[in-house]
């Protein structure tokens, strides 16, 4: 037992230095073969960085009619889709009472105007008191008053259209009871459109900058495209949304489109022309750049200065430069490698979203 108690730590030395004696040197080793990579090179073209925001159309003088006086509705002749000019007679409300109270107020009025120049008379000769020629005058000027307001409420029992437009929605028909919180219809001009577009507070700088010029597109359900109009940007940012309100004017043709119409909205906040950019699977996850130089693979530190939502600019120097876009994960400075095939994004040009 006490032999085999030393002779096993000797084993395990003798094995140790038979290994490493053993052992192939470092020279000898096995080479790696080259490692697969796909490559492109810097494009040059016009360079665009967007920013693509939702929102819906509206009519920017859409205005809700309300009746300024209760009543039943008698007349409604206008529906869903009719033209109407600004003061067009569009609904009647039952006039009957309204009637009733001018002709009361009419006949108050004129009985108070003739007391009233019949004591002013009397004044002016110093043959009443100034007493009654207060009462006789103030009286006269409420049923004045009265009368004025009779013939108001009259007339609004005749709404009228207070805009050039088209009937969007009509909230009421014949025989329902028209009241001035319950809306009759509401009127549109789709002749100018609008949108207002809820935009992130980092750009605010880029859209105050762009109001009247920064090129906007707007993109409908369909496909179809209209050019819009940076009109206003609003001096306020919400702290709850962090975002600020951008209006933006519809131009063009804009007979397919109608209040309510969700559509995409395409803002140009920069544009570079005839600049040399690459894809983003050409930048590594580390901000490095792979590239070709006699067969091996080499990496640059880069950070991209200017760039668009696919690609970023490069600098000129880097033209015809074999830039690896697949296959940078497992190498190193230096490392072996073989072109497999160009990389499936090197047809996509610079201003490809």
């Amino acid at each position: 037992m006490k032999a085999l108690r030393w002779i096993v730590p000797i084993a395990i030395v003798a094995a140790a230095v038979a290994l490493r004696v053993l052992a192939p040197e470092p020279e000898a080793a096995a080479i790696l073969p080259p490692l697969p990579v796909r490559v492109t090179r810097p494009e040059r073209g016009d360079l665009t960085e967007t920013l693509r925001l939702n929102a819906h159309v509206e009519s920017e003088s859409m205005v809700t009619v309300l009746p300024l006086v209760s009543g039943v509705i008698q007349d409604l002749f206008v529906d869903a889709g009719s033209r109407v000019k600004k003061d067009q007679i569009i609904a009647r409300i039952d006039a009957a009472r309204f009637e009733l109270q001018l002709k009361q107020a009419e006949s108050a009025y004129f009985s108070s105007k003739s007391t009233y120049e019949r004591v002013a008379q009397l004044y002016r000769a110093a043959a009443t008191s100034q007493q009654n020629y207060d009462q006789a005058k103030a009286q006269y000027e409420a049923y004045a008053s009265q009368y004025e307001l009779a013939r108001l409420q009259l007339g609004y029992a005749s709404v009228k259209s207070p805009v050039d437009g088209v009937v969007l929605v009509k909230h009421l028909s014949v025989g329902a009871l028209a009241a001035p919180e319950r809306p009759l219809v509401t009127v549109g001009d789709l002749g100018q459109l609008v949108l207002r577009v809820r935009v992130p507070e980092r750009h605010y700088a880029a859209f105050l900058a762009g109001i009247g010029r920064m090129p906007i597109a707007v993109e409908d359900a369909s496909g179809r495209r209209y050019a819009g109009r940076l009109r206003t940007v609003s001096p306020f940012v919400s702290a709850e949304s962090k975002s600020f309100e951008a209006l933006v004017a519809i131009e063009g043709d804009t007979e397919t489109l109608r209040p309510g119409m969700f559509v995409g909205t395409e803002f140009e906040l920069a544009r570079w022309a005839g600049v040399l950019s690459l894809p983003y699977e050409a930048l590594s996850g580390d901000g490095r750049v792979w590239f070709l130089e006699g067969g091996a693979a080499r990496s640059e530190a880069f950070k991209p200065s200017a760039a668009s939502a696919a690609r970023f600019v490069v600098p000129e120097g880097w033209a015809g430069r074999e830039v690896i876009v697949e296959g940078y994960y497992f190498l190193k400075d230096g490392s072996p490698v073989t072109v497999v095939g160009p990389a499936p994004s090197a047809a996509s040009g610079p201003g490809a979203p």
